[in-house]
């Protein structure tokens, strides 16, 4: 039965974990914080950790002992493939992908190994220090890797595994519950398409007046894995967001990204913004983000952008719409997609206006994700919705 490592092995574990390339470059405190997470399982020997196409959730690094990975023959007999010693690491992609063991681990002797899993690495990613310092670490290998090869195949392959890591970064960013607010209904979903490269959030922070600030952001450009930027993004906002008015919300963090984004990349990230209040709410986008009151008359209003996406021109003045509202009118802000997507969720949030904002949140992702049937591209879509009591 796997138990919590002793504190005393805690050390030893951290110098485990700084020796796996996916975790170089990390600070001690952000290894130790995983090695709490890990779990140790003492193995007799001959016994399997893994089966060769059993579903992949956890990652391992031998503690003790030794371990070897075979890989099963047509015949069915097993070809030994290597021999794990204390302190390597094994299964490291099932951090990253949903894909099915490769091939089986078993004990060469009685071992210990330190397992992690995929749940408790992705909650451990919802940390956003942990999450940017990561994929910069991650960014690096892929641009040495750049510098280094010049077969395709490679540096492809370096970004395939990155895109998937990018995806469960996105994971762990997402909220795992819709905020409540007075006076207002709320409900925010993703619509994650099954090739996403992870590009797309939704987030609630608390502005410096006390009012719950909605964001929508989403990446453009394809240097770097996309949840780098949405995890650099997510906690720039959460760190100006409480210390600046709304009205220069949008300039200070579009300062902010700037600041921060790796020289001579072309990416972006774009970013909608409502803060909720009394009287309605403040709006303001940057980039293709799509914004659209749906007004309890059944009548229906764009909400234009007030610039360019963030990180590009580090001094643009963005500006603010003001839009008062009734009750039963509501707010949808989008990440970037086809209009015609956003025009046919304001018609069914119109048409279904006796549903609750829960429910058209359900109703509107069960729709999006259906879209490649009506012949729109497939894509990452995020949104929230509001609408006033």
């Amino acid at each position: 039965m796997p138990k919590a490592l002793p504190v005393h092995a805690i050390d030893q574990a951290v110098e485990m974990l700084g020796r796996v390339p996916l975790f170089q470059g990390l600070p001690r405190s952000d290894l130790e914080r995983i090695a709490r997470l890990s779990r140790l399982r003492q193995l007799g020997a001959g016994e399997l950790v893994v089966r060769e196409g059993d579903p992949g959730d956890k990652f391992y690094i031998v503690y003790s002992g030794a371990v070897e990975i075979l890989k099963e023959r047509p015949r069915g007999d097993h070809e030994r493939l290597a021999v794990k010693q204390a302190g390597e690491a094994f299964g490291e992609m099932s951090l990253l992908t949903d894909a099915p063991r490769s091939a089986s681990v078993r004990a060469l002797e009685p071992a210990e190994v330190l397992a992690v899993s995929r749940e408790d690495f992705d909650e451990l990613l919802g940390g956003e220090s942990l999450a940017v310092r990561l994929m910069r670490g991650l960014a690096r290998s892929l641009r040495a890797l750049d510098s280094r090869f010049a077969a395709r195949e490679a540096v492809a392959a370096g970004a395939g595994e990155l895109r998937n890591f990018s995806r469960v970064v996105q994971r762990g960013l997402i909220p795992r519950r819709v905020p409540q607010v007075d006076g207002y209904e709320v409900a925010a979903a993703t619509v994650l398409d099954e090739n996403g490269s992870g590009q797309v959030l939704w987030d609630m922070s608390l502005g410096s007046d006390g009012a719950p600030v909605l964001s929508v952001m989403d990446v453009k450009g394809t240097a770097l894995p996309p949840a780098y930027l949405l995890a650099l993004g997510r906690a720039l906002l959460r760190e100006v967001v409480s210390r600046t008015e709304f009205t220069t919300l949008l300039q200070r963090l579009n300062e902010a990204i700037a600041a921060n984004m790796l020289e001579e990349l072309d990416e972006c990230i774009q970013v909608g913004l409502l803060r909720l209040g009394q009287q309605g709410v403040e709006c303001s986008i940057g980039g293709e983000q799509h914004g659209l009151v749906v007004r309890a008359s059944g009548t229906t209003e764009e909400i234009a952008a007030q610039g360019p996406p963030l990180g590009i021109l580090p001094t643009f003045q963005y500006g603010t719409a003001n839009l008062k509202l009734g009750p039963g009118d509501a707010v949808l802000l989008f990440s970037e997609t086809d209009p015609r997507l956003v025009r046919g969720a304001g018609e069914l949030v119109d048409e279904r206006r006796q549903e609750s904002a829960a429910r058209l949140a359900m109703l509107l992702q069960a729709a999006l994700s259906k879209a490649d049937q009506a012949g729109l591209p497939e894509q990452d879509i995020a949104f929230v919705l509001v609408r006033k009591k």
